[in-house]
């Protein structure tokens, strides 16, 4: 059954149409990363996202640089998904569940990583505004990248 919903949700390409706020500001993401290694034993994920969602912003081009099939939902498209994979009642976004080649779940990962959350709180006491807050969030992008390879990684080693 999980096979037949998987395959419902969007490729990286179907995606990007679909990403009216930040369409630009994904593409750069992606194009700045360079292709990723695999993670352990994950040959799928299944992405809940939100385009307004800086964490889905930056969740998304890391997941279509590696090699595995991805598919992307829209969490407020989907309340199925967003009820099967919520966190202690919370429909959080990212939320990505890595899955094996039969579609089996092997580990849910609910963002933001926990380096991007500690920076966030960091720059929330020194009184940034939100708007300069989500600009110094997104000019740093790679640090949060790693982070979010590194978590998926140790999520999925065996």
């Amino acid at each position: 059954m999980l096979e037949a919903r998987y395959l419902e949700g969007l490729t990286y390409e179907g995606l990007l149409p679909r990403l009216w706020r930040n369409r630009d500001r994904v593409e750069a993401f992606y194009a700045g990363l360079p292709p990723l290694p695999p993670l352990p034993r994950a040959q799928r994920a299944l992405a809940l996202v939100e385009d307004w969602c800086p964490d889905s912003v930056q969740a998304i081009p890391v997941l279509a640089r590696l090699p595995l099939e991805v598919r992307f939902f829209f969490r407020d498209e989907n309340p199925d998904l967003a009820e099967a994979y919520a966190k202690e009642g919370k429909r959080i976004v990212p939320t990505v569940v890595f899955l094996d080649g039969a579609y089996g779940e092997l580990a849910r990962w609910h963002g933001p990583p926990e380096a991007a959350r500690a920076f966030l709180r960091e720059k929330k006491a020194e009184g940034l505004s939100p708007k300069a807050l989500l600009l110094a969030y997104h000019r740093a992008f790679s640090r949060f990248a790693e982070a979010m390879l590194a978590e998926w990684r140790a999520l999925l080693s065996p």
